[in-house]
């Protein structure tokens, strides 16, 4: 058995034993999302359109019909803020002006929650009895779940918050996060959030097992005139996850610009 056969096998060993220690649970109930999974759909570099009739999340009106096109923020969009919104029409105008697009990720920062949606490598479930642990290739970036658990009362403000878990109908695994920091956007745009964010995601498998489709809402009252919700595809893919380690650069995320480089105006001897 070479190491990623073995791999799997423990994974597959893993999820034997979340289904049969986690009392009320039995294989119907809890989906297996072992393996790797990457984004892809109709945006797999920002988010869908929500199917459940809520109001949508920030999305750029232009036709995306080739390469080379710079992703700019509606800032119009009725859920934001006169603050937020301020802050999505200034980062559109820098892009525009030829300022470089440095998501977090490129930063080496943790993406934060929602925005890891977007990360575009692959994606790996680790599924215990009591934990669901999210390993993203993207420079080793880590979330973990507790599964029927409650919220802290007062969670220290962290870059991917608290997350709590449950499966739901078979199918499906529900987390819900706080505690996060105001540190990360909540998307490709550079929405801005509060320490108040809350996050719901929805991940359910599909059918043929091939599909993973994630719902999501926001509500964050410092920043959004209402809660909305947004979706997210990924496509089961071949693994491993790589080895892929950032290295931090010297650009500010605030404005995409080079910090100063120190310059002595004279010698030192």
């Amino acid at each position: 058995m070479n190491r990623y056969a073995a791999m799997g096998a423990v994974a597959a060993g893993a999820l034997a034993l979340a289904l049969s220690s986690v009392p009320g649970q039995s294989q119907t109930a809890v989906p297996d999302f072992s393996g790797y999974w990457q984004r892809g759909g109709a945006l797999p570099s920002t988010f869908e359109n929500p199917t459940n009739g809520i109001a949508g999340p920030v999305v750029d009106p232009q036709p995306r019909d080739g390469d080379g096109i710079p992703w700019i923020g509606d800032f119009t969009n009725p859920i934001l803020k006169a603050h937020a919104a301020d802050v999505v029409k200034k980062r559109g105008d820098f892009i525009k002006a030829g300022g470089e697009d440095l998501p977090a990720h490129s930063l080496c920062w943790p993406s934060g929650v929602p925005q890891v949606l977007n990360l575009r490598e692959p994606v790996q479930f680790l599924q215990e009895p009591h934990l669901v642990t999210m390993l993203y290739q993207r420079d080793h970036q880590v979330r973990r779940i507790v599964l029927n658990g409650e919220h802290s009362k007062a969670p220290k403000p962290s870059w991917y918050g608290e997350s709590v878990g449950h499966y739901e109908g078979g199918n499906t695994l529900v987390i819900d996060t706080i505690g996060q920091n105001n540190k990360t956007d909540v998307d490709k745009f550079g929405t801005p959030h509060s320490d108040k964010i809350h996050v719901v995601e929805r991940y359910t498998l599909s059918d043929d097992k091939r599909t993973l489709t994630v719902e999501f809402q926001v509500s964050d009252p410092e920043t959004f005139t209402t809660t909305w919700g947004a979706k997210a595809t990924y496509r089961r893919v071949a693994g491993p996850v790589e080895e892929v380690v950032c290295a931090e650069n010297n650009k500010n995320a605030s404005t995409g610009l080079d910090y100063p480089i120190p310059v002595s105006a004279k010698a030192d001897f």
